[in-house]
């Protein structure tokens, strides 16, 4: 067992912690959803706002 195998071990347990007991559908999804609408909104108003106007992203 070398120095890479100890790693491997300890991502596995942390993943396994971390994911393991969580609710795919009720709790991943969900917040995944949400993140990527959230991003969207702030693409959506940096697109269509004063800061399009700086990048010269509007058209005129």
């Amino acid at each position: 067992m070398n120095f890479a195998d100890n790693w491997e071990r300890v991502f596995v347990v942390i993943t396994f912690l971390t994911l393991g007991e969580a609710q795919i559908i009720g709790g991943i999804v969900p917040n995944l959803i949400a993140f990527g609408l959230f991003l969207g909104a702030i693409g959506y108003f940096a697109s269509t706002g004063k800061m399009a106007e700086m990048f010269g992203w509007k058209r005129k």
